[in-house]
């Protein structure tokens, strides 16, 4: 991947391009980096131009608060007057915040197991479910410790508290690009439920379902890309509010449309 550096808000920002297309942006999870979408370059750049970034360390709540807001301007300073953009996690929430707050911005938009609705948990019942998502990335651990220590702890723990109380409800209804929300079955961290309240508050929502956990990038790099690519080539279901059914084609679980399809193959 090509290295770049621009500007943005006076402070220098590296980013990652590769391949060509239509602009694809990869907004990762808090306490993440550009390396946890790194097992889907190989799939993606074969029909995007992917730009993926690292997110800058907040100093202080507030600068969560406008992380949106910077990564407007970090699609000004790139030239991308309009991209498709996938975010997971917080990047998730980032990319919803930037669709419904400047739709023109955003073409499609792709959501992986996305922060921005409350799940109800007590503090307490959020630690839990932490450690066990590092477990189900224990492949990947060196990758996630490594960003998890460039973070900070105190950084880390204002973007838990952060995430955990963001409510993105009330802003949902004016995203205008069509959505796929992806959401691993077994994820411990976000719960999978969560995904039929995104799937019924935004205009034009897809639900599929991965047999994977918090981070599909890391623990189902493949079904993730299929997935992908075919929303972002307009390969999905006519029918916008269509929720994830039942059937798997080749390890994807798939809306009821496509189990018909399916089917008939």
């Amino acid at each position: 991947m090509e290295l770049r550096e621009i500007t943005v808000e006076g402070r220098p920002v590296r980013y990652r391009v590769a391949g060509s297309g239509e602009p694809l942006v990869l907004v990762h999870g808090l306490a993440g980096s550009w390396r946890w979408w790194s097992p889907l370059f190989d799939a993606l750049t074969e029909r995007h131009r992917v730009h993926v970034l690292d997110l800058p360390r907040p100093r202080h709540t507030s600068g969560l608060v406008e992380m949106s807001v910077w990564l407007s301007r970090w699609l000004d300073a790139a030239g991308l007057d309009r991209a498709d953009v996938v975010g997971h996690s917080l990047g998730g929430l980032l990319a919803a915040e930037l669709a419904a707050r400047q739709p023109a911005r955003v073409g499609r938009l792709a959501l992986v197991a996305p922060a921005g609705i409350p799940c109800g948990r007590s503090i307490p019942g959020r630690a839990l479910p932490i450690f066990e998502a590092l477990y189900d990335v224990r492949s990947s651990l060196h990758v996630v410790a490594a960003d998890a220590m460039r973070a900070g702890p105190l950084d880390l723990a204002r973007g838990v508290a952060f995430v955990w109380r963001s409510d993105l409800r009330g802003e949902l209804g004016a995203v205008r690009a069509p959505t796929l929300v992806v959401w691993g079955e077994g994820d411990r961290l976000v719960p999978a439920r969560l995904a039929e309240e995104w799937h019924r508050l935004l205009p034009q929502a897809r639900v599929v379902r991965l047999r994977c956990g918090h981070v599909p990038m890391l623990e189902a790099p493949g079904e993730l890309a299929v997935s992908l690519l075919g929303f972002l080539s307009e390969q999905v279901a006519d029918d916008a509010r269509d929720d994830a059914g039942p059937g798997v084609v080749n390890g994807v679980r798939l809306g009821r449309d496509d189990d018909e399809t399916a089917a008939r193959q």
